[in-house]
C-alpha cells in the first residue's frame, strides 16, 4: 500500500511511504486521539485535496519495521481530518476545532470504531 499526501488545505505537511498491509482496509468512523493531553474519541474522515472535500478514511493492519503489527489510518489525497466526536459541524479545513494530518500509525490493539459497526 502506497500512501502519498502533498501539502494542501488540510495539512501543511507532505508524506509518502510504502506499507505492507496484512489485513483488508475497513472504512473508519472514530478513534481515540490525544486532545489537550487527554485521550478522547474523535471522528475521522479522509480528505480529497483536489476537490477540497471529505472522503472515506480507512484503517488496516500493516507490518511496522521493528515494531511488529500496527494500525495504519489513511484517507484521500489530502490525508485525514479529525474533530471531536460530539462536533456536528460540517467538515471544514478552516475550522479551528478540526485538524488534519497526512496519516496516523497506531498500535494494532487501539480503540477504533469502523463504519460497518455502527
Amino acid at each position: 500500500m502506497f500512501v502519498e499526501v502533498d501539502s494542501n488545505s488540510n495539512t501543511d505537511q507532505s508524506f509518502n511511504m510504502i506499507f505492507r498491509d496484512i489485513s483488508p482496509a475497513r472504512e473508519l468512523y472514530c478513534i481515540k486521539y490525544p486532545v489537550n493531553g487527554e485521550e478522547q474519541p474523535v471522528q475521522v474522515t479522509g480528505w480529497d485535496a483536489d476537490s477540497n472535500t471529505p472522503c472515506p478514511a480507512y484503517a488496516c493492519k500493516v507490518e511496522e519495521s521493528g515494531d511488529g503489527v500496527a494500525l495504519l489510518i489513511y484517507g484521500g489525497t489530502g490525508g485525514v481530518r479529525m474533530k471531536l466526536l460530539e462536533d456536528e459541524l460540517q467538515w471544514n479545513p478552516e475550522s479551528s476545532k478540526q485538524w488534519g494530518d497526512t496519516h496516523l500509525v497506531y498500535p494494532a490493539d487501539s480503540f477504533i470504531v469502523y463504519k460497518d459497526e455502527l
